[in-house]
């Protein structure tokens, strides 16, 4: 059929509303631009209009018009190429899942040779590619979790927390405690820059280091910082406590969760957290995932760290001081990022070891 022979469509009002649909409901600018094809065909545009008001070629036209006449609607919604049918059958397809599910395979070559091996199938590259996204995979960075976490211990805990939270009154509090030590040195972070030539970051020698020991409440976005060139010990941990009783001087209930460190489980952290009335929860051990202020700890290497010089001991003390004084005005970033939502060692994970 040539192109001269298509003079015209006719399409009936229903024909017309049923193609403003399908126009509006489309996926992408393709589907949708292939249908509006035959919308302006049948507005009585001619071939080389519709190809200028689209920006597709005359032929893509003709031919988006044939497959019209050919199968309708839903021919034109069709992609050029079907594609051909898997290598794989459906039942090789969920053992395929199942081996990328319980084992490593940093390259998608490991893949192909499993499958070969497995199956007496071959794959390309690029086809591999297409059926792992198929199957729902992406290439990602793996994420290190502690090999020693006991997942019952977890869970036994987020119990705890969930049955504490539901249970606060008005005036109580459930706060996350840590500690962490910034080093007086940048980190570099990811920039657009000239291929094979990017950005330079100076550093410092990463020597000194400036400490902190935080407690950070989820529900109400209260905090309280200590900053100090001193180690953290229990010292730091009973002022720690006493800030946060000052902070709440009434009769509510104050609960501060704190890892295992021993300045934590101190006798002298304990008394004091009695004489304050604050109740001390400790964390299953190895379980840096259930503290939520780790999370702070990321989002302040992003913020403060990426990409950013100070040439002197004093400036980047100074700065960290007045970024934690003024963390408020991170507010709304941090009540998306510490959310109380946990993220668990599964109950049947076992840390894969190394032969």
């Amino acid at each position: 059929m040539s192109r001269k022979q298509i003079r015209q469509i006719t399409l009936t009002k229903e024909e017309l509303e049923e193609l403003r649909k399908r126009i509006r409901r489309a996926k992408d600018r393709k589907t949708a631009d292939r249908l509006r094809v035959i919308l302006y065909k049948a507005e009585g545009h001619k071939n080389h209009v519709i190809a200028h008001l689209l920006q597709m070629s005359i032929n893509s036209v003709s031919t988006h018009l044939k497959r019209y006449l050919r199968g309708g609607f839903d021919a034109v919604c069709a992609t050029k190429y079907q594609g051909k049918q898997p290598y794989l059958a459906p039942e090789q397809q969920e053992i395929l899942k199942i081996e990328l599910k319980t084992h490593i395979y940093n390259t998608a070559e490991q893949v192909i040779t499993w499958v070969e091996k497995q199956f007496g199938v071959t794959y390309t590259l690029r086809g591999m590619h297409t059926l792992l996204k198929r199957l729902g995979f992406t290439y990602e960075k793996n994420r290190l979790v502690p090999g020693k976490a006991d997942p019952e211990s977890q869970r036994q805990f987020v119990r705890w927390f969930e049955k504490v939270r539901a249970e606060l009154g008005p005036d109580d509090r459930i706060y996350f405690g840590d500690a962490a030590h910034a080093k007086h040195n940048a980190e570099a972070g990811y920039a657009w820059s000239e291929s094979g030539k990017p950005h330079l970051i100076p550093t410092n020698s990463g020597r000194q280091r400036y400490n902190i020991l935080g407690a950070y409440c989820t529900q109400t976005h209260e905090h309280v910082f200590i900053l100090t060139e001193d180690n953290i010990n229990q010292d730091k941990v009973i002022e720690l406590l006493e800030l946060l009783r000052a902070k709440h001087p009434g009769d509510g209930k104050i609960y501060s969760i704190l890892d295992n460190a021993s300045y934590n489980k101190a006798l002298r952290v304990r008394a004091q957290a009695e004489e304050s009335q604050i109740i001390i929860e400790y964390q299953p051990p190895y379980s840096p995932n259930l503290n939520l202020i780790e999370r702070l700890w990321k989002f302040m290497r992003r913020e403060f760290f990426k990409d950013k010089y100070r040439s002197t001991f004093a400036k980047f003390r100074k700065q960290l001081d007045d970024f934690f004084a003024n963390l408020d005005k991170y507010r709304d970033d941090l009540a998306t990022l510490l959310t109380e939502k946990f993220e668990l060692v599964p109950s049947v994970w076992q840390a894969p070891d190394v032969a």
